[in-house]
């Protein structure tokens, strides 16, 4: 069998809040492979028997697929096979993985790891709604650890690996590292493979030590790469922001040395071969390390990271780039890329710290430090692009940061120098921070100038930059158009601070960037970047936290106005984003991709709800809406700003699809607050419906599908959520109105939480009931979950038919009833297709009271 390509798809609604803390757990880099110690179980199948494998469920035997595999050819229940030793504790267990069928939908196939018996283990779970997930099994009960996006195809050979080390799990799919979690079940175990109504091949299984501690040491295979004596302290998220992380080029993203081998490196001469050698790898820099200088050449698919806060290059720099040829005007096919340069020092470089050329692509420069030299910090230039420059401190340095190196290079360069500066420290720099030509749109953003000698930023030769959320204290030119011979570029600044400095000088317009990106108030730069800029500061809460969902690199029309940026969330504790319905069918995200909006008046905002391009909406402050429904088209994201963002009518959304609506409150409505028909993939979260309004706070019907009902609160309403409008509309409705409710606060809310006529499955979990008349009544043959729920002062909690509807099916489990009636329940209902952990529901009061409605996230 021969594994396929996989690209790593980013997690949507993931994004993490600040305050990870360096650790000093030894783990692999973000993305990259690990450095084998020793290898404990190798079994091609290539002997004609499974020795040492015991199997439990399924059909297994020895099989030939090109060559011999471990085949299960079983569909119709579980079937695992366990190998290796229970005392095994930090390893990387793999193998290849071919689904040959699966009997259904939401199947899996599956790699194992720490397993203790054949109900309790970790394991990397392929399934066929094109998803990996990496679970725990404790006693025949599943949890899920994380989940992420991947094309899943019967008759494709798959590479899976499951790193467990410490309580740091993580797992990739050929090569991509696409999961990872924190968990502290299972200590140690063996490894193994496993199908879930699906049958499967298996080959190449292989468990390698990660570290010590294992008792077991056979001799390692030739196949495996060199082990390293030490490896990179932990750096925090290995995602690439900004423009490195955007798709184009040929490359999405930038991930550096991910799916090579880890080496580690303490001599010029190991770090020169490393660094120029073919193919990816991650190079972990020993100590500070005397390079013979000037300039040492990088190749493509590299990460180089120092290990700890001392570790680095003195004498030499690195070139990251071809050789200069002036006659090349456009991107060369082997122009270097993909390159991660992290957490280094450098001292006393002969030419450049670090210099970018010729088309070079997709290199993320983070996290280090540089004092002074003979030239430049970090150079960009020569048709460069899609490079960011993120939380580095700058000491000292006289010219700092040059993007694009010549007035006459405009054949290389105009259309490209694509790049972000954000929260690096320039500390008594004197020019150069940066010094632009021809670049655009070049973001200089969250930036801390201090005693800045000369200038900070200079837009030249028709270069664009955006300038925003800075801090300058002591500079008394922090930027401006021109500089020296060059002629003058465009420069738009918003929302800088300025202490003991000069005003700048800003003109012309620049386009908004493509990317997402989390703005901090430029009052707050300065504390942040002093305190996670530079060497040893990775993971420290202002580091980098997440990946922020990188766009393809669309071109937004120029404009003289500054949109304003398009910022993630951060969801309260106990929150994990969107889970349920909305993540199926494709999943949910709104407008992403598409351009940010500001609206402060409700004509704005109905003019932008009915554009038809995708749009990422902010809505700010208390609007007058001009209809009492007003249209909402598809590929729209709706946030309100802060917790002021107050609607007096009712959002329509009709015949639409991905549409995500947050963080808004509705006060006053004249029909529904929100009404959802005929429409799909939806997510209404963290909204507030203070009533009474006219009719229904929210409201889905007419075959709607694929909807997340999360974290809103709804108070002193009657008709709160209706789910199918009419009894006889089941042509429209059977088969559709699946919608998930969950961790929703009804607070003296009357009735339908929801209402459900013809749904199923409709999953309502983890929400918080006080004061109602009924809680969820399921009617009409609706199949109705309701899970682990906190009812007080309900009169009927859950209810099998209402008023003049036939009955549903309603299965109630693990709820909490205080002061309230008998639940009622009835038949059974189809089982819940994605992933999901509810709380205990004795918890759910204080969960949902601390974190549902509108303010309780920042978007």
């Amino acid at each position: 069998m021969h594994p396929t390509t996989t690209r790593r798809v980013p997690r949507r609604g993931l994004l993490a809040a600040l305050g990870a803390v360096l650790g000093v757990v030894v783990l692999i880099l973000g993305m990259g492979s690990i450095a084998y110690a020793d290898t404990l179980f190798t079994d091609d199948f290539e002997d004609g028997n499974a020795t040492g494998w015991t199997a439990s469920g399924g059909s297994w035997a020895i099989a030939t697929d090109g060559d011999r595999v471990y085949r299960q050819s079983g569909t119709s229940s579980d079937a695992r096979s366990l190998a290796g030793n229970a005392a095994w504790t930090n390893y990387s267990a793999q193998a290849v993985v071919k689904p040959t069928a699966f009997n259904g939908t939401n199947r899996f196939v599956a790699l194992l790891a720490r397993a203790q018996n054949n109900t309790s283990y970790y394991y990397l779970a392929l399934r066929s709604n094109n998803t990996v997930e990496l679970k725990k099994l404790v006693g025949g009960s599943s949890t899920t650890l994380d989940t992420a996006s991947v094309g899943v195809s019967v008759g494709t050979a798959y590479t899976l690996r499951l790193d467990v080390s410490g309580t740091s799990l993580r797992g990739y799919v050929n090569g991509a590292a696409l999961v990872d979690a924190t968990d502290s079940q299972f200590s140690s175990g063996r490894i193994g493979v496993a199908t879930f109504n699906a049958s499967a091949d298996f080959d190449d299984v292989r468990a390698d030590t990660i570290g010590g501690g294992n008792p077991s040491s056979p001799t390692p295979s030739s196949a495996s790469p060199s082990p390293s004596s030490s490896e990179p302290t932990d750096p925090g998220s290995n995602v690439a922001d900004g423009w490195a992380g955007v798709n184009a080029w040929g490359q999405n993203g930038t991930t550096g040395g991910a799916g090579g081998p880890t080496v580690t490196v303490d001599t010029a001469a190991e770090f020169i071969a490393e660094a120029a050698a073919a193919g990816p790898r991650i190079i972990g820099v020993q100590g500070l390390i005397a390079l013979p200088g000037p300039m040492h050449d990088v190749t493509s698919d590299k990460t180089i990271v120092g290990i700890g806060a001392g570790s680095g290059f003195t004498g030499g720099g690195l070139n990251i780039g071809l050789p200069i040829d002036n006659a090349i005007t456009a991107p060369p096919a082997n122009a270097v890329n993909n390159v991660i340069v992290r957490n280094l020092n450098f001292r006393n470089w002969a030419d450049d710290a670090i210099n970018v050329q010729m088309f070079s692509h997709h290199i993320w420069i983070d996290h280090n430090t540089w004092t002074t030299g003979s030239d430049g910090g970090v150079d960009i230039k020569r048709g460069s692009s899609y490079v960011t420059v993120s939380y580095n401190h700058a000491d000292g340095t006289d010219k700092n940061m040059l993007l694009g190196h010549d007035d006459n290079n405009a054949a290389q360069d105009v259309g490209r120098l694509k790049v972000s500066y954000h929260h690096n420290w320039f500390d008594a720099t004197r020019q150069r921070n940066p010094r632009v030509r021809f670049g655009d749109q070049v973001h200089v953003y969250n930036n801390y100038y201090n005693d800045t000698g000369d200038y900070g930023i200079a837009s030249a030769e028709d270069a664009g930059v955006i300038v925003e959320g800075n801090s300058f204290e002591n500079v008394d030119d922090p930027y401006h158009l021109g500089e020296a011979s060059s002629g003058p570029g465009r420069l738009v600044a918003r929302d800088n601070c300025f202490v003991n400095s000069g005003a700048g000088q800003a003109g012309g317009s620049v386009p908004a960037v493509p990317y997402a990106y989390t703005l901090l108030p430029c009052a707050q730069v300065k504390a942040a970047v002093t305190a996670a800029a530079g060497t040893g500061k990775v993971g420290l809460p202002g580091g980098p936290t997440g990946n922020p969902s990188p766009s393809t690199s669309v071109s937004p029309s120029p404009s003289s106005a500054s949109p304003t940026p398009s910022t993630s969330t951060t969801p309260p504790v106990g929150d994990p984003g969107l889970v349920g319905w909305a993540t199926q069918n494709g999943g949910t995200t709104g407008g992403a991709g598409g351009q940010t909006v500001t609206v402060t008046d409700g004509q704005a905002l109905a003019d932008a709800l009915e554009s038809s391009s995708p749009l990422i909406i902010r809505v700010q402050g208390s609007v007058t809406m001009p209809d009492k429904m007003n249209d909402v088209r598809s590929n729209k994201t709706v946030l309100g700003v802060g917790s002021t963002a107050v609607l007096d009518n009712g959002l329509n959304v009709s015949s639409a699809t991905n549409v995500i609506i947050r963080n808004l409150t509705f006060r006053g409505w004249d029909d529904d607050a929100i009404n959802v028909q005929q429409s799909r993939n939806v997510w209404l979260d963290h909204n507030t419906f203070d009533g009474p309004g006219y009719d229904g706070a929210l409201d889905i019907k007419r075959g709607s599908d694929f909807v997340t009902v999360s974290w809103n609160r709804a108070s002193n309403h009657v008709k709160t959520m209706l789910l199918g409008h009419d009894d006889g509309n089941a042509s429209q409705d059977v088969g559709h109105l699946r919608v998930t409710y969950h961790h929703n606060w009804f607070d003296n809310t009357g009735e339908r939480h929801p209402r459900v006529r013809f749904g199923d499955p409709v999953h309502v979990y983890n929400n918080y009931y006080n004061g109602s008349d009924y809680g969820v009544a399921s009617t009409m043959g609706a199949g109705v979950l309701v899970e682990g729920n906190y009812f007080e002062n309900v009169t009927r909690p859950t209810a099998v038919g209402y008023a003049e509807s036939d009955p549903g099916d309603l299965v109630q489990r693990n709820n909490v009833f205080v002061n309230s009636g008998a639940p009622e329940s009835a038949g059974d209902v189809a089982p819940i297709p994605y992933a999901y952990q509810p709380d205990n529901a004795a918890d759910v009061k204080s969960l949902v009271t601390a974190g549902a409605g509108a303010g309780r996230i920042n978007p």
